[in-house]
């Protein structure tokens, strides 16, 4: 049994959304523990943290209370965790119902959304949330001026209403006072405010219910900035719209754009980030690049280039964690957070309220990239017993175009095999593996960075990430 090889055929299990492992508001930062606790650090002044208290924090604390998380997002001023029983908690800022517990009152500990259940995705806008059923509807709370809950109305709510004329949503996200809504046919809908073009739709009037955005298919990610919208295609490329006074759409210009428009100088991209006023974006190589706002009033640097300039287009963000890939890059309103393939996360940006996470606050802005301090081990999986060393087993070739082999160094007897997307969504799973030498065949799995696990029983056998070339 030592020498078999066993030879896999993959199949897909699509939108199954599972933990994403970083996150980032307004000006505060998350990340999911290996056992399902969360961190959090910045800006707290409406407890956002989630710790009981409204103080600044410069590394990571933990969340009150909350274990078995499998998704964090975040507001502007407020924090949303996706629980393994497919519930809602939230916490922080919440004068205008974002928390979704039935009231305005602020909550520095989590609390949970109404009576949701089932959910699957979460996003957190500037003062409203959105949150993705299983069974592909959207509801929505918080502030609604602009319609950007969809329901139809101008009206604020601090409970979940269902998002009017919705179904077949893959994804969801929720900007300043607007939302996106991916439908399992690569189409996006939009509704909200649209005063720099954002909702594609080449107006600037806003809507309180969900268009469909004209001349835009096979989208496979959909990202919000303050008031600009990023949409990642199936073969790769970005297409932008909305305000793009600092360069943020990429498109080398500064011209707001009223429908999405591409960005030429970017391919094989598998994962972009909206900020505030500047994008991030990851390529198949575990690269990241970024464009919009360096600057600012304390010369902010969350384009993590090294420089204090504006950019137009993209530019690589200097890699100071030397040969790990970018697995995961959040924006926020003015830093950005990325998170390395053997599990460190780095920052660069405004640092104001400790948001880069390294220890220290004020008058410590970075323009390029520093690491974070915080305590936990940031995993995909809450497996935390290894079984074997992570040197003493091989993947090869690695990128790959077809096939590769994977080789651990112990026989297999009921192992199973799972790959995640760079959004935490589950793109594979092949059970009851026995054997050593695993053949693995790509299927019709898609170009790009996956996260692959392989375990046995509540053992990790191994955790690496593939690449999976054109």
């Amino acid at each position: 049994m030592k020498n078999a090889t066993l030879v896999l055929l993959l199949w897909l299990m699509p939108f199954a959304v599972l933990a994403q492992r970083i996150a980032t508001g307004g000006r505060h930062s998350l990340a999911i523990c290996a056992d399902g606790s969360v961190m959090a650090w910045g800006f707290n002044s409406y407890g956002q943290l989630g710790n009981g208290t409204l103080q600044e924090q410069a590394s990571g604390v933990q969340v009150a209370g909350l274990n078995n998380v499998k998704h964090v997002a975040g507001g502007l001023f407020h924090s949303l965790f996706l629980m393994s029983d497919s519930t809602v908690q939230s916490c922080g800022r919440n004068v205008l119902g974002p928390l979704g517990d039935g009231t305005t009152l602020d909550r520095p500990t989590p609390v949970r959304v109404g009576a949701l259940s089932g959910i699957i995705q979460i996003s957190g806008g500037g003062e409203h949330s959105l949150f993705l059923k299983s069974d592909g509807t959207v509801w929505a709370c918080g502030a609604n001026s602009s319609g950007q809950l969809g329901d139809g109305t101008t009206s604020n709510r601090n409970t979940p209403v269902q998002v009017s004329g919705l179904s077949n949503i893959v994804q969801v996200a929720a900007g300043a006072e607007f939302s996106l809504f991916l439908q399992s046919d690569g189409r996006v809908l939009a509704c909200g405010h649209n005063g720099s073009g954002q909702l594609g739709n080449g107006t600037t009037t806003a809507s309180r219910s969900p268009l469909l955005i004209d001349n835009l298919d096979d989208i496979k990610q959909i990202t919000t900035g303050e008031w600009h919208s990023i949409f990642v295609r199936g073969d790769g490329t970005v297409y932008a719209c909305g305000r793009n006074m600092y360069g943020q759409l990429g498109d080398g210009t500064t011209m707001d754009r009223y429908v999405p428009t591409r960005i030429q100088t970017l391919s094989r991209i598998v994962l972009a980030e909206a900020g505030g006023i500047h994008t991030l974006f990851v390529n198949a190589d575990g690269i990241a690049w970024s464009c919009g706002l360096n600057s600012g009033g304390n010369n902010n640097g969350q384009l993590g280039d090294g420089t204090e300039t504006d950019r137009h287009t993209p530019v690589m963000i200097l890699p100071s964690w030397g040969s790990a890939r970018v697995v995961e890059a959040q924006a926020a309103r003015e830093h950005s957070i990325l998170l390395q393939s053997d599990g460190s996360i780095w920052g660069c940006g405004r640092n104001n309220y400790g948001q880069l996470g390294y220890g220290t606050l004020s008058g410590t802005n970075s323009t390029t990239s520093v690491r974070s301090s915080t305590v936990c081990d940031v995993n995909v999986l809450s497996v935390i017993e290894h079984s074997t060393n992570q040197d003493s087993f091989s993947v090869f070739p690695n990128p790959f175009a077809h096939q590769t082999t994977i080789k651990p160094d112990v026989v297999l007897t009921d192992a199973t095999l799972t790959l995640y997307d760079l959004q935490g969504r589950r793109a594979v799973v092949i059970e009851r593996i026995s054997g050593q030498n695993i053949d693995f065949y790509r299927g019709g799995l898609s170009p790009g960075m996956y996260r692959m696990c392989l375990t046995e029983g509540n053992r990790l056998i191994v955790r690496k990430t593939l690449m999976v070339l054109e």
